[in-house]
């Protein structure tokens, strides 16, 4: 092996791995969709009466979006119900030591769509943020 200058001024950029994705141990949520390099956990919540979805999607995604929120649809396997997350402020926080990303959104949603979005068998997600869209399988 050879010294050279040029060798010690490159950037050493860490590959993004699915195999990384089993070292982040995350409790908060129930683990609900995937694609390569994402993971989205969603909870159902209440809050004063009132339902609400709770996701978090930790992976390679990163966003920072003021006043327009985004979108979430749930494919199903004849019909699409799409719901607005709850803040129009959506920002990602880096997660320590890993070149991962942790994006909390909340979403308003009635008791009607709460009950389908259960009951029914959900094949796909679909968030919209302005231009980019992420579609994650259901596990």
């Amino acid at each position: 092996m050879r010294f050279s200058i040029s060798n010690l001024f490159k950037s050493k950029k860490k590959e993004v791995s699915v195999e990384d994705f089993p070292k982040i141990d995350f409790k908060g949520g129930s683990k609900y969709a995937e694609d390569e390099k994402n993971t989205v956990y969603l909870d159902f919540e209440e809050l004063g009466g009132f339902p609400f979805i709770q996701t978090i999607i930790i992976g390679e995604f990163s966003t920072k979006i003021k006043r327009v929120g985004c979108t979430l649809t749930f494919v199903f396997e004849s019909d699409e119900l799409t719901i607005h997350s709850d803040n129009t402020d959506i920002g990602s926080s880096e997660i320590k030591n890993t070149p991962f990303y942790y994006t909390e959104i909340d979403f308003e949603l009635n008791e009607e769509e709460s009950k389908r979005i259960q009951d029914e068998k959900v094949i796909e997600i679909q968030y919209q943020f302005k231009e980019k869209m992420i579609r994650l399988k259901t596990i």
